[in-house]
């Protein structure tokens, strides 16, 4: 085999995750594969890059679901597809394609409840204002107050969805997915914040899912084709609910708590989707 593909990143993410992207390289070699890194920045005129592109493959982890759908017109594959990337790096469009699939706490997003009967006017405070761009926990404010709202407001850019505020704060569970399987589920907690990211200074654990979760695992992957990602839940009385997907999932924390190379799975499995 010799093929060439190309892993595309934004600038900045692409300096985050030097290692994982040598891991990459390094684990293609093994296949007499080449994998060249894209800066999304660098690109100057999509349409002509894309097409002038001697390729085979794809992995866009760039969040940006228009360079996907320019490689796919061309019948490359693409890690992950256009619609994974686009619906999971929106959490607005996030919600409301699972919308009856799986539970989650009721949001408003562009001005109407989802996965409520709920009015508006029953969302009263503590509730949780997310940017729906945002990853890593960026963007995502606890607000009790009018104040605090407006200064949350103030600080994100673009759309945001409000969420009521799940019961059990500082805790969450990742679920790590390649090929539409599950691989591993992590717990995430935090003593000092209501955000319970590994970035931002959580910690984290290795995690067995439940039947429960297994299947509401499962009716999400019913809906999506995830070649890799991760699957969040909160909790909310002690049960596990719908938080958001992560397209461009980060490995460290998985690394951190397991054996599991994942980013080796995940270069097995893409050569057995273009071999």
């Amino acid at each position: 085999m010799s093929d060439i593909g190309w892993v595309i990143y934004s600038r900045e993410d692409a300096e985050k995750n030097k290692g994982f992207i040598r891991m990459l390289k390094e684990d293609f070699d093994q296949y007499n594969v080449e994998l060249k890194l894209v800066i999304l920045e660098e690109i100057d005129k999509p349409e002509v890059f894309v097409k002038n592109a001697n390729i085979d493959f794809a992995i866009n982890r760039s969040r940006n679901s228009y360079i996907a759908e320019l490689l796919e017109k061309r019948e490359i594959r693409v890690f992950n597809n256009s619609m994974v990337t686009d619906i999971a790096n929106n959490k607005g469009k996030n919600y409301k394609y699972l919308e009856g699939i799986v539970p989650f706490l009721p949001i408003i997003y562009q001005g109407e409840v989802i996965g409520s009967r709920e009015s508006i006017q029953d969302f009263t405070y503590p509730y949780v204002i997310k940017s729906c761009c945002g990853h890593g926990g960026s963007q995502v404010f606890l607000v009790h107050n009018e104040d605090e709202k407006k200064q949350a407001l103030s600080k994100i850019k673009d759309e945001y969805v409000i969420q009521k505020l799940c019961s059990d704060i500082g805790k969450d569970v990742r679920v790590y997915v390649i090929g539409n399987k599950i691989v591993k589920a992590v717990l995430r907690t935090s003593k000092e914040s209501f955000k319970s990211n590994y970035s931002l200074g959580g910690s984290a654990r290795e995690y067995n899912l439940n039947n429960y979760e297994i299947a509401m695992v499962k009716q999400i992957l019913n809906k999506f084709k995830i070649d890799y990602g991760g699957i969040d839940f909160t909790f909310h009385n002690g049960k596990a609910v719908f938080n958001e997907i992560e397209d461009a999932v980060g490995a460290r924390m998985l690394y951190s708590v397991c054996d599991i190379d994942i980013a080796k799975l995940f270069v097995d499995y893409i050569i057995g989707e273009i071999s």
